[in-house]
């Protein structure tokens, strides 16, 4: 009795294990990944409380935004220095000043 218990046991997490491979195997089939040449670009200013936590949100997951660009406006603050760490830390990211995000901004368009 016990020894059938178990094997039922074990053929219950066997199929599960199965369902979820194929499960994974069909979600990753389905989505497209995002082109390169498809960019996010956002722009900060003063915003060292919660840019590194933002942008890490924005890294995680199924990377959507291969290509993030952050267009700093000259912040008085720290802002600039935690994107930097941020880009030594290989995340995708791509730091602009003010007038190198104009400059972006006009060949993009």
């Amino acid at each position: 009795m016990l020894e059938t218990v178990i094997y039922g046991l074990i053929w219950c997490f066997a199929v599960y294990g199965i369902l979820v491979m194929l499960q994974e195997i069909v979600r990753n089939s389905t989505y497209q990944k995002i082109e390169e040449n498809v960019k996010l670009i956002m722009t900060v200013k003063n915003v060292e409380n919660g840019i590194e936590n933002y942008i890490r949100e924005l890294n995680m997951g199924r990377n959507f935004y291969n290509n993030l660009v952050v267009i700093d406006l000259d912040s008085d603050d720290d802002t600039l220095c935690i994107l930097k760490e941020l880009e030594k830390e290989n995340i995708n990211l791509k730091i602009l000043s003010s007038s190198e995000g104009k400059e972006y901004l006009a060949k993009q368009i």
